[in-house]
């Protein structure tokens, strides 16, 4: 098997894996709608063999009204092992549909299945659900392009503030 043919059976190993987490997600219970994006620029880290963690600016951008600007922390426990240099992660959030979504809307705790493989350049994604009443649903927009030498499995968790 080739480099190329590993890459894109991964791509869709972790497709499959992040979409059977969402469905047995919590916030999957409920009718949810797309309300924006979530970008956050991630720190680089140092996985330390059962977990890893790092810093997030992140910022979201409503579908309707001003964008939101959080602080955020990323941490992963399961198996992580390498360098990684970070880099930007993007999310769809959907929740419940409302009419205003108001300041700080998704200030809270998220966890889902994340994994990811990189020698060189890799790939990545983190499915989680979470926030304010545990309704809100974040989904990668793409997979995540990692820069490092790093395998990690396991749970993450991303806090909003």
């Amino acid at each position: 098997m080739d480099v190329e043919e590993f890459m894109s059976r991964l791509k869709v190993a972790l497709l499959l894996a992040g979409g059977a987490v969402l469905a047995c997600s919590p916030a999957s219970a409920q009718s949810l709608v797309q309300v924006g994006t979530l970008a956050c620029q991630v720190s680089p880290t140092v996985g330390m063999v059962l977990g890893s963690n790092q810093q997030a600016q992140c910022v979201f951008k409503p579908i309707r009204g001003r964008q939101q600007v959080y602080a955020g922390a990323l941490s992963r426990v399961g198996v992580d092992v390498g360098v990684s240099q970070g880099g930007p992660v993007v999310w769809t959030v959907w929740a419940p549909p409302v009419k205003r979504i108001p300041r700080h809307a998704l200030a809270g705790r998220y966890t889902g299945a994340s994994s990811s493989l990189a020698v060189g350049v890799g790939l990545g994604s983190n499915f989680l659900s979470g926030g304010p009443g545990g309704v809100v649903s974040l989904q990668p927009v793409a997979l995540q392009n990692y820069v490092g030498v790093n395998v990690a499995l396991g749970i993450s968790g991303l806090t909003l503030q």
